[in-house]
């Protein structure tokens, strides 16, 4: 559960503003817990105010210095293109490949990069020289490091191959820009610049430290400036915490002027799930597989749908995924033990060491894991199979409790009592639910789905089947919504569904579409495929200024609103109550 914290800051001055945040009363960090307590501190420096003030106790000030990190390996280069231009690590390997296997050239065919499947942060003397070379007629004498960095390796860093770099580092970015795909230069330009970086100067900062006593507390305000961008020029960071703050000149036991007592509310939140970035820094951080595996393993939980990617970029375990887990858990363990994958690495090292031999490693691994699958196979052999997972819903056939079952990679309810009831209720992917283990609660949910369903299939517009002239009716299928023919399985004809707004590139409608790779929702114009027009978001109608676009509903800080599709258009619009657009799930 979040626990509440609150912040508090002296806005002080002395000739210019600044803030100073609470870090100490009586030498021991202050506990917040509520607002009550924020209040009664608050009262407390306020009232000190007036008596001892607000004194300038310390003042630290040092220069500081920013270290370029080193050349890309495999998982350092996956997790720079999904944080920096937002790659999947399976698309990062499949680009670096072809930079690998080279790129035709005004000069012929050649290969821009070094082998892309390694963990070594080796780099030759030759490549190192050269690019120092380069920095210094470039960028000049005060870019380049003093002193040639060369980067050590992990203890369990196999050295068959160089750090990922250019080939050849006079080949700049720009320079082959005209040669590469869009995807293929921004890789290329993430490994050149990190390769750059790592021999140029370091990036250096001023800091300020101010510490201000009040009675028995103890502030202080922090700021730091860039004096020098070093590898900062190429290889661009986050800016640290406290840069740019400025803070005015001060003297120590120098009285200042309370301006105001800031209190801020905060929860605590739980740790952020990953992303596929910090996946695969988890993976080569905890041993479990090999450079060459990363961008599989990452690729292959989101196609079997054990987690889904979602907005942001976070993987959001599916409920495939929380039982698939608790499933090994219970079965067998060791394989999903953090440390199981990095041990077999290891023996399997040991194995080309000439320190163990195959039969050894594998008697050891299968003896017990053969065990475990006759225990399991008796287990899900009974009469009540120990993977079927309950639910709180109820069989509207014969009240036994409903189950969830999965179907090519689908869930849905199947009767507990099958195959004496067949009854199956349809689990919507976009539905809330609760896991708890051997139960899942979403009885509730369900019916509210179920109602908000009915209410729009109510209100769907008649038609009739174009084959034999029968109502149509509203359904929502594997692929999403569709129309059916009311006399199905006799007639089994189908319509998409029509947002009502024109393609604007061809006139046709606009329909709902289901992207099968990523199971959400998309509009694409009916006469796919001669042509291709498709938005993610729900068109509300054309855009009354380029008419190359549609209009769809955003948000923003300020509220939601209505854009045009079209990147070259800036259009926008009040979202109206009588276009407001419906959401995908509606």
């Amino acid at each position: 559960m979040p626990e509440e914290y609150w912040t508090i800051d002296a806005k002080l001055a002395d000739g210019s503003e600044f803030l100073a945040r609470l870090e100490r009363y009586r030498r021991k960090k202050p506990k917040i817990p509520n607002q009550a307590e924020a209040e009664r501190i608050r009262g407390e420096l306020q009232a000190l105010n007036s008596s001892t003030g607000f004194l300038v106790k310390e003042i630290q000030e040092e220069e500081s210095t920013r270290t370029p990190p080193p050349p890309f390996i495999t998982s350092t280069l996956q997790q720079s293109a999904s944080s920096m231009i937002r790659f999947a690590p399976r698309k990062t390997m499949q680009i670096a490949q072809q930079l690998y296997e080279g790129i035709k050239l005004e000069a012929g065919h050649e290969g821009l990069i070094t082998y892309m499947r390694t963990d070594s942060l080796r780099v030759s003397d030759v490549a190192r020289k050269d690019v120092r070379a380069f920095i210094q007629s470039q960028y000049g004498e005060r870019y380049l490091s003093e002193k040639e960095r060369v980067f050590k390796n992990k203890k369990a860093a196999q050295d068959a191959h160089e750090a990922i770099r250019p080939t050849d580092v006079g080949r700049t970015p720009e320079s082959i820009k005209q040669f590469l795909g869009a995807d293929q230069y921004k890789v290329y330009k993430l490994i050149w610049e990190r390769f750059v970086a790592t021999q140029m100067a370091e990036a250096l900062y001023h800091k300020k430290e101010v510490d201000i006593t009040a009675g028995d507390y103890l502030l202080a305000a922090k700021g730091s400036q860039l004096i020098f961008d070093g590898f900062l020029r190429v290889w661009k960071l986050p800016p640290l915490k406290d840069e740019g703050v400025e803070l005015p000149t001060l003297k120590e036991g120098e009285r200042l002027k309370l301006l105001e007592i800031l209190s801020e509310q905060h929860f605590t939140e739980p740790p952020n799930r990953y992303s596929e970035a910090s996946l695969v820094k988890a993976l080569e951080e905890k041993g479990i597989g090999r450079p060459s595996t990363y961008a599989a393993i990452v690729s292959t939980i989101q196609e079997r749908r054990y987690v889904s990617k979602e907005k942001g970029g976070t993987l959001q375990p599916t409920l495939l995924g929380f039982i698939a887990t608790d499933f090994l858990k219970d079965f067998f363990p060791l394989t999903v033990a953090e440390d199981f994958t990095a041990h077999m690495e290891e023996e399997l090292d040991k194995i080309s060491n000439g320190e163990l031999t195959r039969t050894q490693v594998l008697k050891e691994f299968y003896e017990p894991l053969s065990k475990k699958l006759s225990q399991a196979q008796d287990e899900l052999s009974q009469e009540n199979p120990t993977f079927h997972i309950a639910t709180d819903v109820q069989c509207p056939n014969c009240g036994s409790p409903m189950e969830v079952r999965f179907w090519k990679g689908r869930a849905f309810l199947g009767c507990s009592r099958y195959p004496e009831c067949k009854q199956t209720i349809n689990f919507p992917e976009q539905i809330e639910y609760v896991y708890r283990g051997k139960r899942v609660e979403l009885q509730e949910h369900l019916k509210s789905y179920q109602q908000e369903k009915k209410e729009i299939e109510s209100e769907a517009p008649a038609r009739s089947c174009p084959n034999c002239g029968s109502p149509m009716q509203l359904r929502d299928g594997k692929f999403g919504r569709f129309y059916g023919c009311s006399r199905y399985p006799e007639c089994k004809t189908t319509e998409p569904v029509s947002t009502g707004v024109p393609c604007p590139l061809c006139g046709c409608d606009i329909v709902e579409r289901y992207a099968r790779k990523t199971r959400k929702p998309f509009y694409g114009c009916q006469g796919y495929p001669e042509c291709k027009f498709a938005v993610n978001e729900r068109p509300a109608k054309l855009c009354p200024e380029c008419g190359e676009g549609v209009l769809v509903q955003r948000e923003n800080e300020t509220g939601e609103f209505l854009a045009c599709s079209n990147k070259k258009c800036e259009h926008r619009e009040a979202v109206e109550p009588s276009i407001a657009v419906a959401s995908a799930e509606d």
